[in-house]
């Protein structure tokens, strides 16, 4: 499984995916940290970057979930009894 189209990154295993998480998170934190360091008035323009950091740990960690669960031995027997034209 690839993240946004065929030619995009493959999506890694679950372990990966929270390493890679919380390795951003931690930069995250170090570069709010550093920012608000400067003055408090920064907080508004680092809140829209958490949030939209946020949505893209999710969007990453939902892949790698569906990545996981895609490979797994139940899912692929069962998209083999939902053929279409087979009996069930």
């Amino acid at each position: 499984m690839k993240y946004e189209s065929a030619t995009g990154a493959e999506v890694p295993a679950l372990p990966e995916s929270l390493q890679d998480m919380q390795k951003r998170l931690a930069e995250l934190q170090q570069r709010c940290a550093a920012q608000l360091s400067k003055g408090p008035s920064l907080f508004s323009s680092l809140e829209k970057e958490i949030h939209l950091t946020f949505r893209q740990l999710a969007d990453r960690f939902s892949a790698a979930l569906l990545a996981h669960a895609a490979s797994s031995p139940a899912l692929d027997a069962q998209s083999k009894k939902n053929l279409p034209g087979k009996p069930a």
